[in-house]
């Protein structure tokens, strides 16, 4: 009796333990799950990542800073940091090598105008205000040049119903102009930063400054932008503040007014690539994509930008496996990771895997409906013919949405969430895309999730307009739901919103934006560990879901290619359904809503 009592009790305990794995295995709730990722992301574990992209970066040519840019040893650094952690804890890692143009800024930049030795931007402290920067993808001076400048047709009078935002937007903008020979000053606006130095380098002009608008107060500080990588301009060109264009505009009435300036900038094409990893497990014909860019900027570390997006998916990648396989559930989907290369040199990491995997995928189903109806000939599809391509794309691109994270880590934060059903900011001016566009299916159901998990954790969120300035673009384009977050860059935080969030009134969200002092100093951490929070649930949350988007009403999705040319779409053969002149500038880089460029 006794031994069979203890058997008994073994048997016993065997079926309880049994039945609680059973349980445990059986509470697959998306929304249960999701917290317990999301609460497994802990702040020690982020900043350690941060720590290790600043041991990464290496020193800038003038021995200033550091930086990570795209193309450095710094960059490369990065990339291993990111594989060795990744393996270390199970992955395999995948690159995806490119080409593209890296270009940095080298020492003794300066600029003068009307004997005023102007201060650059990286140069500035809290004491001493940038004067102005050097625009991404500047040509070389060769030397200094001296030369009077002369503008073009700026506008200052904002509050007119015939005001003009457009000073050189067009190259019959400089008739009658006389800029040849000289350095031509252009007002911010209209279209972007290349157009106008392209136009102004046309006209003769042997170098450029462009002054920020001074429309509203986000538009009166330095324009530090970017000419773009594609960008054929070879004058020097600058951006300034606002007040310093308006200051030469009138006294340029009574007197000429003349330029100082010299930069020399290194400019090559180089090997660069993006990092993939993704999940062993999950259907591979439902993937949730998470991505951010690991490159800086030429003249910091980029610890916020984009250091804080790039912890952030790489202490998700390690957190979901691990809660997981502790909780004993199988993920629905399979989620796949990505750190985009060359970021901050127009979107180019992004765009090339964009245009090489989803243009591949649109060919297989072009080619699969055209040997269905007998036709041979691309271009004698119908358009109703068109419409039933777009279809099977969508039905066999295994890619099912993707959430971007560029600077979630701001200083003087704000928790941003981005629009996707436009309800919020469709004519916010900087809503890139046009009056009739309609988001992917399942973008809105993004937004509602981030703002799902902002509610409950009782935090405001701040809509966010859809720019294009982030690596979501080229997923846009090609019909895939997009959604992310966003603490905030260059311009000041709004008294209602340090109300909402706290933090100063008047300041810049990141003040070391694309700068030498982006370190470890100039990230929240609490920001920073709210957005990977948030981060970790939604993505949890859609990789637990067998039927995405299901608590959305069905809609006719509209797709994003009905450009598209017929032929293969590559790197290149962008295929943009935002307008163009609503984003002046060829940098499309970080915040959702914010004048960067």
């Amino acid at each position: 009796m006794k031994t069979f009592n203890v058997s008994g009790k073994k048997v016993i305990v065997v079926a309880i333990s049994a039945a609680l794995l059973t349980g445990f295995a059986g509470c697959e709730d998306p929304r249960w799950v999701a917290k317990k990722v999301s609460n497994a992301m802990k702040e020690k574990r982020l900043v350690d990542h941060l720590e290790g992209l600043e041991v990464a970066a290496v020193p800038t040519p003038d021995g200033e800073s550091t930086t990570r840019a795209a193309g450095s040893d710094g960059y490369s650094n990065s990339v291993d940091y990111i594989t060795e952690t990744l393996q270390r804890h199970g992955y395999e890692v995948t690159y995806q090598a490119f080409d593209f143009r890296a270009w940095e800024e080298q020492s003794g930049t300066s600029l003068s105008v009307n004997g005023q030795a102007l201060v650059h931007a990286r140069d500035a402290t809290d004491d001493i205000p940038a004067d102005f920067a050097t625009m991404s993808y500047s040509g070389s001076s060769d030397g200094a040049i001296s030369a009077d400048i002369a503008f073009v047709t700026p506008d200052f009078d904002f509050e007119s119903p015939d005001y003009d935002d457009t000073d050189g937007c067009e190259a019959s903008d400089f008739d009658g102009v006389d800029v040849s020979g000289k350095v031509a000053v252009i007002q911010r606006g209209g279209c972007t930063f290349n157009a106008k130095v392209v136009n102004a380098e046309n006209a003769g002009a042997v170098g450029a400054i462009v002054f920020n608008q001074g429309n509203d107060e986000g538009r009166k500080a330095v324009v530090n932008g970017t000419l773009g990588s594609d960008s054929e301009a070879s004058i020097p060109a600058f951006g300034a503040r606002y007040d310093l264009g308006k200051a030469w505009f009138d006294a340029l009435e009574a007197n000429t007014i003349a330029a100082a300036l010299n930069v020399s900038v290194e400019d090559e094409v180089v090997e660069t690539r993006n990092v993939l990893a993704e999940t062993e497990g999950g259907d591979p014909d439902q993937i949730i994509m998470v991505g951010a860019h690991l490159d800086s900027v030429p003249e910091g570390p980029g610890i916020n930008d984009n250091g804080s997006g790039t912890a952030g998916i790489l202490e998700y990648a390690i957190r979901l496996k691990k809660k997981l396989k502790k909780l004993h559930v199988d993920q629905k989907n399979k989620v796949r990771f990505a750190w985009w290369a060359a970021e901050e040199a127009g979107l180019v990491g992004s765009d090339y895997y964009s245009n090489e995997v989803f243009g591949a995928i649109y060919d297989d189903a072009q080619t699969q409906i055209m040997e269905e109806l007998g036709i041979t000939d691309p271009s004698e599809l119908t358009d109703a013919q068109r419409d039933m391509v777009e279809a099977r794309y969508n039905e066999i691109n295994p890619v099912k949405m993707y959430l971007n994270f560029d600077m979630i880590g701001s200083p003087n934060y704000i928790y941003g969430v981005m629009d996707g059903d436009l309800s919020d900011t469709k004519d916010d001016p900087n809503n890139a895309y046009p009056g009739d566009f309609e988001p992917p299916k399942g973008t809105s159901d993004i937004e509602s999730l981030f703002n799902e998990f902002f509610t409950d954790n009782d935090e405001t969120t701040i809509p966010q307009a859809l720019s294009k300035r982030s690596d979501y673009s080229g997923f846009a384009d090609w019909g895939v739901a997009f959604g992310g977050l966003f603490t905030g860059a260059e311009r000041v935080k709004s008294a209602e919103e340090a109300e909402l969030f706290g933090g100063e009134v008047d300041v810049a969200y990141d003040k070391c934006y694309h700068q030498a002092c982006d370190d470890l100093n100039n990230v929240s951490n609490e920001a920073l560990t709210k957005n990977s929070r948030a981060l970790a649930y939604v993505a949890t949350y859609f990789a637990m879901t067998e039927e995405l988007f299901e608590e959305q009403e069905e809609q006719k999705q509209r797709s994003l290619l009905r450009s598209a040319p017929q032929d293969k779409h590559r790197i290149g053969e962008k295929i943009k359904a935002a307008s163009r002149e609503t984003a002046d500038h060829g940098h499309f880089h970080g915040d959702f809503d914010q004048d960067r460029d």
